[in-house]
C-alpha cells in the first residue's frame, strides 16, 4: 500500500487532523456509532453471502450476457463498493458486473475483531468460493488499490478463474517484514488513527497533493464516511497488502491484464515500468483529467478505457 507515512509527513496534519473528528460525526448524522451508509446506487440487487466467519456484501447490476463472465470490481482501502457506482452501470451496458465489499469494508462485516493481519491470500480465496457460491466458472476482474493488490494473487493462484485482469492504481510492490509493517503501518500513523485505531477525518487537499485528484470535495467527503464504515478494518488489510509479494507474484499471471493510471496519479506510476516487465501478457492505459481515484475522479473515461478492454478478442 502506499506509505501513509508519507502522507501524514507530507502535509504536517498532525494539528490539523485533530480538529476534525467533529466534521466527520456531522456528516455521519446524531448517532456517532451508526455505521455510515454509503450512496444508494445504481444496482438492480444487492445480497450477502456467509463466508467462513463473516458475511460478503455484494451488488449487481445488468443481465447475463451468453458467452461472456460476469465483470467482478473491487474497491480500494478503506473504500466500498460504491465507488464503482458511476462505472459499473456503462460496463453493464453489455455486461453483468457485481460489486463486492471486502472483508470489513462497506456491507461486508465478519464476527469478533478485525485480525491483525488481513492477509491477500485468504481474502483471495474468500472471493473464489462465492465465485463457486454464485456459478462462476470464470470473471473478467477489476480491482484498484487494495483491491487491485488483492486481484494480483487471486489471478495468479487461481489463473482458470481469471478471463481478464484490470489492475486499477495500485501499489505493486515487495513483500515487507513484519518488523518493516510495524514501524511504516503501526508506528507512524499516529496522526490518522485515533487512539482506538478508528481512522480520523482528513482534509481534501490530501488527496491532491500526494494522489493528484481534482474532485477531492465529493471524493473526501465520501471518503472519510467509507473509512468510518471499514473502521478498525483498514490497518489490518494494508498490512495484508505489506506482507504479500506482489511484484514477484506477477509473472505467474496467464490472463491478459491491464495497468490503469489517471493523467495525474502521483501515487503508482512508479510501479508500472516493474509490473509491465513482469506480465506475460500485459499493457497499459492512462485515464485523461484524472488522478488516481479514477473511477471516482472521472467516471466516463474510466469506464471508456476499461470497456474497450474488456470487449477485445
Amino acid at each position: 500500500m502506499f506509505s501513509r507515512r508519507d502522507i501524514a509527513s507530507a502535509i504536517g496534519l498532525a494539528g490539523a487532523i485533530s480538529a476534525l473528528p467533529a466534521i466527520a460525526a456531522q456528516k455521519s448524522g446524531a448517532n456517532a456509532n451508526t455505521p455510515p451508509m454509503p450512496p444508494k446506487g445504481p444496482w438492480t440487487r444487492q445480497a450477502d453471502l456467509r463466508r467462513a466467519g463473516g458475511v460478503l456484501h455484494y451488488a449487481v447490476i445488468g443481465e447475463p450476457v451468453a458467452g461472456k463472465p460476469p465483470v467482478v470490481l473491487l474497491h480500494k482501502l478503506g473504500g466500498w463498493l460504491s465507488d464503482w457506482r458511476f462505472v459499473a452501470p456503462l460496463l453493464a451496458q453489455s455486461r453483468q458486473v457485481y460489486a463486492f465489499d471486502l472483508p470489513g469494508h462497506g456491507g461486508s462485516h465478519w464476527d469478533g475483531p478485525a485480525p491483525y493481519i488481513q492477509s491477500l491470500g485468504e481474502t483471495a480465496a474468500l472471493l473464489v468460493g462465492a465465485f463457486d457460491e454464485l456459478g462462476f466458472d470464470k470473471v473478467d476482474l477489476i480491482g484498484t488499490s487494495l483491491g487491485g493488490c488483492l486481484a494480483v494473487p487471486l489471478a495468479a493462484f487461481w489463473p482458470e478463474r481469471i478471463n481478464k485482469l484490470a489492475l486499477v492504481s495500485c501499489a505493486l510492490g515487495h513483500r515487507r517484514s513484519l518488523a518493516e509493517i510495524k514501524a511504516a503501518v503501526d508506528d507512524k500513523q499516529g496522526a490518522l488513527f485515533d487512539k482506538n485505531g478508528d481512522p480520523v477525518p482528513t482534509p481534501p487537499e490530501l488527496l491532491t497533493q500526494i494522489f493528484g485528484i481534482i474532485n477531492t470535495g465529493p471524493i473526501n467527503a465520501e471518503g472519510i464516511l467509507s473509512r468510518k464504515a471499514a473502521g478498525k478494518w483498514i490497518q489490518p488489510s494494508e498490512r495484508g497488502v505489506a506482507i504479500t509479494e506482489i511484484a514477484g507474484t506477477m509473472n505467474r499471471i496467464d490472463a491478459p491484464t491491464l495497468l490503469v493510471y489517471g493523467q495525474y496519479d502521483k501515487a503508482y506510476p512508479k510501479f508500472r515500468p516493474a509490473a509491465e516487465a513482469a506480465l506475460k501478457h500485459g499493457k497499459a492505459a492512462v485515464v485523461e483529467n484524472s488522478g488516481a481515484f479514477v473511477m471516482q475522479d472521472n467516471p466516463p473515461a474510466t469506464a471508456r478505457v476499461l470497456k474497450a478492454f474488456l470487449d477485445e478478442a
